[in-house]
């Protein structure tokens, strides 16, 4: 190999320039690269502040746009809510006080009074009836029709804020209403609420002096008491038609808060029984255990004190007085002072007279607004089949042989022989055969005539409430009692159940219906006052509102509510009594399916579509009795409940009550059960009394779209 001077260095040096070359690529692409990934950082954080500003204006304006209602709200609440007003005039009062507010709102730079202290970025929008008379603007009930007598309205209230851009509407909805608030609960009393095992509540409950419970149910069987370990009681909420518990219920309110206690084991006697446990104060000083919260089913958690003189009562005889004032007539067309000065009259009438006084009157100077229907044709009485007649008939005796009948023992000569001698028990048999048969004639033409005026009875019934542009009618009716429902009068059914229309019994209400045979099942539609007792028995279907001065009876009832058209719930018995009301089963031993309230077929068999409400105290049992209500219970006085779980039989032999294991067992196996019924408002509406207060009740919140 030749060698010249200069040529490794050379390579060297060509080496070096092609490294660094490759190196400064290198250099340039991590820049490159670097610079990208910052770019991206910057965007996203860039993006992500902005993401994060624009979600705090969405909440800064959702919270600005909720405290715009909270104000419209209060507002609201101070004109309104719990103060004594004539219900009559709620509608008007709604329509003055929604133009005065809504003359106040200004623009969204806060020119109304109500904005005009408030940051200008947020204002009420309107405070308007969710249904308003086209034209006048006058606020009517939803879904009513236009009735002024109805006495449950809403105020739909609108408020919006914008924070740099971001503009937020909420809408709310609040409920006025001027119904007494036992119709607002599944079971409760004003007085003291006592539980004994184990019922099931979905709904509200109210204890107005206090609660006391516990997980032992007590009864009396063969003339001894007893008692028969159980559970406690189990309060949920109800569930809507969506499937999700409705907001507000599944609540204990109370109106003495100390005053709750629980404890364990049977419990006679008056007072606070030993060992109790205050249930409230445990629960608001935290050392109620999570062991106490679970074998109580929760109930610590949903408590809501509530001042007792919050709570709207309801005087039943008030409301009795003041639905005979609704029957003499429309009070649009009668006027509002002739309205007060009759319910005055009736007021005094009644104070003097009671209830016959009142009938007397009514019929004497108020005649032209019944149709009298006097009184039901008495029963004939079937005449009872002699005895005589139940025995074998005795021989009938031959007749006596002509004298030419020699062959037959006669003479022969043609001159007569002696009569036969007569059978005295022959003639005894004949003469009570021919009175029976005409005592069955004259009883089937008194049938005949009875069911001719049955019918008659049964048309005019069937008229209550029917006007027509060319005749008109009085309004209501009256009949004197005891009016019977059953196998030959089968049905009350108005032809319109307004305001106006009620049919006053004076006297007792007896409804006999025949469980067993559903083609004997009664149908009761319309508004009844009843100045007597009331007696319900059988299958009876129901769209009823009765008020009643006597006492209630309720025996072997299955009370189906009514599904008339364009409905999509079964409607109720609402039955408000003055006296005490009975709930009883005489075949009291029924099997529970082992499905309990989820069976539908046993639902079916077992559940009254009714409320009940007694001015009195009560006791009820759902320990050999099954009792399963859609609806509620509420009594003024003091109220008692024993219950227990699954099937209960009878070993008569033995003088004892067989349970099934309680402590495997859940609430829908519980043989005493109210799912309160919150439809009852829509579907009796005006025959529901009234109070002179407004409760208000607030919806939930509603973003809308923009």
């Amino acid at each position: 190999m030749i060698w010249r001077a200069g040529s490794d260095s050379r390579r060297r040096a060509l080496h070096l320039s092609d490294d660094r070359g490759s190196s400064l690529l290198l250099v340039v692409f991590l820049i490159l690269l670097l610079t990208m990934l910052g770019v991206a950082v910057l965007g996203a954080a860039l993006g992500g502040a902005m993401r994060t500003e624009r979600s705090e204006e969405n909440v800064q304006s959702l919270h600005l746009a909720q405290k715009g209602l909270d104000e419209a709200i209060a507002a609201i609440y101070e004109r309104f809510n719990n103060r004594t007003i004539d219900p009559d005039d709620l509608g008007n009062q709604l329509t003055s006080f929604t133009k005065s507010f809504n003359e106040q709102l200004g623009d969204m730079k806060g020119g109304s009074k109500l904005d005009a202290a408030a940051p200008p970025f947020y204002q009420v929008v309107s405070v308007r009836c969710t249904k308003e008379e086209e034209g006048s603007g006058r606020c009517l009930p939803p879904g009513s029709g236009g009735a002024a007598a109805d006495y449950q309205y809403s105020l739909t209230v609108t408020a919006e804020a914008q924070v740099d851009g971001a503009l937020r509407r909420l809408q709310q909805v609040i409920v006025l209403d001027t119904y007494p608030d036992f119709l607002k609960y599944a079971f409760g009393s004003e007085g003291l609420l006592t539980v004994h095992g184990a019922p099931y509540f979905m709904g509200n409950l109210y204890a107005g002096q206090g609660l006391r419970m516990n997980d032992a149910a007590e009864f009396i069987y063969q003339s001894v008491e007893r008692t028969q370990k159980s559970q406690f009681m189990y309060l949920k909420p109800k569930l809507g038609v969506n499937g999700n518990p409705v907001d507000g219920s599944g609540r204990l309110i109370t109106g003495n808060p100390q005053n709750l206690y629980y404890g364990y084991g049977p419990t006679y006697g008056s007072g606070v029984p030993g060992g109790y446990i205050p249930f409230y104060d445990k629960s608001l000083n935290g050392t109620i255990t999570s062991a106490e919260k679970a074998v109580t089913h929760g109930l610590a958690d949903v408590i809501d004190p509530m001042p007792a003189q919050k709570f709207v009562s309801i005087d039943v005889l008030s409301s009795f007085l003041d639905k005979v004032g609704d029957s003499l007539g429309d009070r649009s067309e009668r006027g509002e002072l002739a309205y007060r000065l009759d319910r005055t009259v009736i007021q005094n009438v009644y104070a003097a007279g009671q209830a016959p006084g009142l009938v007397t009157k009514l019929r004497k100077d108020y005649a032209g607004s019944y149709e009298d229907l006097k009184s039901m044709p008495p029963l004939p009485l079937e005449p009872v089949m002699p005895d005589i007649l139940l025995q074998p008939p005795p021989q009938e005796p031959n007749p006596a042989p002509d004298a030419g009948d020699a062959a037959e023992g006669g003479t022969g000569t043609g001159i007569p022989v002696a009569e036969a001698p007569a059978d005295p028990a022959w003639d005894e048999y004949e003469a009570a055969l021919a009175e029976y048969q005409q005592m069955l004639e004259t009883y089937n033409q008194e049938m005949d005539d009875y069911n001719r005026k049955i019918d008659v009875l049964g048309g005019k019934l069937a008229t209550i409430g029917m006007r027509t542009e060319t005749v008109k009618r009085p309004s209501s009716a009256i009949i004197d009692g005891p009016l019977v429902l059953g196998p030959n009068l089968k049905s009350i059914d108005f032809a319109n159940k307004g305001r106006s229309n009620w049919l006053i019994v004076n006297g007792d209400l007896i409804l006999q219906g025949n469980k067993e045979d559903a083609a004997d099942k009664l149908r009761l539609r319309g508004n009844l006052l009843v100045t007597g007792n009331v007696e319900i028995s059988g299958q009876v279907d129901v769209d009823a509102t009765i008020l009643a001065l006597g006492r209630t009876d309720i025996r072997d009832a299955a009370i189906r509510g009514l599904k008339l058209s364009g409905d999509t719930s079964k409607r109720e018995l609402v039955l408000i009594g003055l006296g005490p009301i009975g709930l009883y089963r005489v075949d009291s031993f029924q099997r529970l399916d082992e499905q309990g309230y989820d069976s539908a077929a046993e639902r079916e068999r077992q559940v009254l579509d009714a409320f009940l409400y007694t001015d009195s105290s009560a006791s009820l049992y759902g320990v050999g009795s099954a009792f399963w209500l859609n609806g509620g219970f509420f009594s003024k006085g003091n109220l008692t409940l024993n219950a227990t779980l699954g099937s209960t039989t009878e070993n008569a032999a033995e003088g004892r009550l067989i349970f099934a294991e309680q402590s495997g067992l859940n609430e829908k196996q519980a043989r005493f059960i109210i799912e309160y019924n919150d439809q009852v408002f829509a579907h009796q509406n005006v025959a529901l009394p009234r109070v002179n207060k407004v409760r208000l009740t607030t919806g939930p919140l509603k973003l809308l779209k923009h």
